[in-house]
């Protein structure tokens, strides 16, 4: 049976519900940041999409992300003769959003994705797809607490993720198996691809998703008696929650913290 801070920790599979505690996370909300950076990519503004992506870390590869999947929409209506001219063009979009993107971050991700995915054969087109369609079974498998289906849906996913730079996606699929063997209490074997997992979506920015994973990590932490290692995890959680400005999960993970800062000899 899971322990009652995994329970806890499983509750916040979805993402976090952002209550804005700062003029700048309102400011943040009233921009459409793809349509801001449409309009910097048609004027060449690379100063101007520096500011965008700094202001707006956790939008950026959705952003980027709409050029590719769009791309790749197109080719799907007439993949024998898809209109290349148009595919060319989101492409360079994507391109030259990436190249800002790693810039700003200092991070080769978004670069590495991206290049990735514009040069993929039509098999390997599939094989995103598929990769796609494995991490939606996984999650209904969870969902439906079927724990055998569940997981060799994530490993799919993470099998035909990996392969094709799709950073994401293996996210994903990682993310997906490490929640589903937390689930059936498999803490040990969890560890390895929620810590992954974890660190692919920071690498990323997607505060909302770490944040879920970083929970479930510190949970399956305790439950193994890794306690120093927990401590990190919700610590971080922590951060994270306070950074989204989710004054719930700040609330619950203090109350996870404070016994374990008190069993270490930590400052609360």
């Amino acid at each position: 049976m899971l322990n009652a801070l995994l329970l806890v920790s499983l509750a916040h599979f979805a993402p976090v519900a952002a209550a804005p505690h700062a003029a700048v996370a309102a400011a943040a909300q009233e921009v459409d940041v793809r349509a801001s950076f449409v309009e910097l990519h048609a004027k060449n503004d690379e100063v101007g999409c520096e500011k965008l992506f700094r202001a707006h870390p956790g939008d950026v590869l959705g952003t980027i992300d709409a050029d590719l999947e769009g791309s790749l929409a197109t080719w799907e209506k007439s993949p024998e003769k898809p209109d290349e001219a148009a595919i060319a063009a989101q492409h360079a979009r994507a391109l030259w959003g990436a190249k800002i993107a790693s810039r700003v971050s200092s991070n080769p991700i978004f670069l590495d994705y991206t290049s990735a995915f514009v040069g993929w054969t039509p098999e390997q087109k599939k094989n995103f797809r598929g990769g796609q369609a494995a991490h939606g079974r996984s999650r209904r498998s969870l969902k439906a607490k079927d724990y055998a289906a569940a997981a060799a849906a994530a490993r799919e996913c993470i099998e035909l993720a990996a392969p094709l730079g799709d950073w994401w996606g293996h996210a994903m699929g990682l993310a997906a198996l490490g929640q589903t063997l937390a689930a059936e209490g498999k803490h040990n074997e969890a560890l390895a691809p929620l810590a992954e997992a974890a660190l692919i979506y920071r690498q990323l920015q997607f505060s909302r998703d770490e944040l879920g994973l970083q929970r479930t990590l510190g949970a399956s932490l305790v439950a193994l008696g890794a306690k120093q290692r927990a401590l990190a995890a919700l610590e971080r959680a922590l951060v994270l929650s306070e950074q989204l400005g989710d004054a719930k999960g700040v609330e619950a993970l203090k109350a996870q913290l404070d016994p374990l800062r008190a069993e270490l000899g930590g400052k609360r």
